[in-house]
């Protein structure tokens, strides 16, 4: 019986380091995205994405100036006219 348990026993540990290497295997030295890459991409479309939505807001400011200074101008027009 003793005999059987060191069997399983090294058996086990073998299986559980295997699995550890096989993990190690797929999620570092196979993995197509390291996660170096996937932090400069990230960081790179942050950038692109902030610097769209810089340009947004300036957009939606001028608009903003536009329309109101529109409205004030049709209010000055109807000021004078009457």
């Amino acid at each position: 019986n003793s005999h059987w348990d060191k069997s399983f026993s090294c058996f086990d540990s073998a299986v559980q380091i295997l699995g550890m290497r096989l993990t190690s295997i797929a999620f570092s030295d196979m993995n197509p995205f390291p996660s170096r890459l996937l932090r400069n991409r990230q960081a790179l479309h942050l950038e692109r994405l902030q610097r769209e939505l810089r340009e947004l807001e300036e957009q939606q400011r001028k608009f903003v100036m536009k329309t109101t200074q529109r409205k004030s101008d049709q209010q000055f027009s109807k000021l004078i006219s009457h």
